[in-house]
């Protein structure tokens, strides 16, 4: 699987640092490691963790590893999200790409058109919204830049979208997107997106106390790094 490429290349990272704080809300996971980076994913709250009340003070590589579950992949990735190794730049990277067609991956996934004609959204949630289309419609799809949202690597969906989706651009972006440049680029990937905190504390409480994306959007600013 992708994800354990991923996890594989952050290892030596992975292994120098231990988780201080964690949380597991509603909607969004956060961590923080011991150099105060905080890392985000979205929550799918299927399966069990069984160290759930002994995950603090744990080595990060530890715990990032075991994904053998969406819970557990949901603090894995959040883990994974905290590692900044490249130099982010302040914006969307959709804005970098024009064409014709864009197609997007995720939880209720919404983006402007902007520079493109057409928009064709596949929806992870049971109750796809804004004109898209359920993913398990997905069979295959030709786009000029597919945009796919980290929450793929959460849901365990990524393989499938990289495997049956045709396009000139690729994009990982989103809460639970991951700076895993050698993995991510091996697979075509060009750029990646992330969701930076910019008031960490604010962000950590938002989370943990269930907040929506709309609230978490306050305390948090859009990033990207082309690889």
């Amino acid at each position: 699987m992708i994800l354990d490429e991923i996890i594989e290349e952050l290892s030596y990272d992975l292994k120098q640092r231990k988780i201080i704080n964690a949380c597991v809300g509603t909607s969004y996971t956060t961590v923080i490691l011991d150099d105060q980076s905080m890392g985000i994913s979205h929550t799918i709250t299927e399966g069990e963790v069984d160290y759930a009340g002994e995950i603090i003070g744990k080595n990060a590589y530890d715990i990032a590893v075991d994904i053998e579950n969406p819970l557990k992949r949901s603090i894995s990735i959040a883990i994974l999200n905290s590692l900044t190794i490249g130099k982010l730049t302040n914006g969307d990277p959709l804005s970098l790409y024009s064409g014709n067609k864009v197609c997007a991956f995720g939880y209720y996934p919404y983006i402007s058109a902007g520079n493109f004609s057409s928009v064709v959204l596949y929806d992870f949630s049971s109750e796809p919204q804004n004109s898209a289309k359920p993913f398990s419609q997905f069979n295959g799809e030709v786009c000029d830049v597919a945009v796919i949202f980290g929450s793929a690597l959460v849901n365990n969906t990524i393989d499938k979208i990289i495997k049956n989706v045709k396009a000139d651009h690729l994009i990982l972006t989103g809460v639970s997107s991951v700076e895993a440049v050698s993995t991510l680029k091996k697979y075509g990937f060009e750029a990646i997106g992330k969701i930076v905190p910019v008031d960490q504390y604010r962000a950590f409480r938002t989370i943990c106390e269930g907040g929506s994306a709309k609230q978490l959007s306050k305390y948090v600013t859009k990033m990207y790094l082309k690889i």
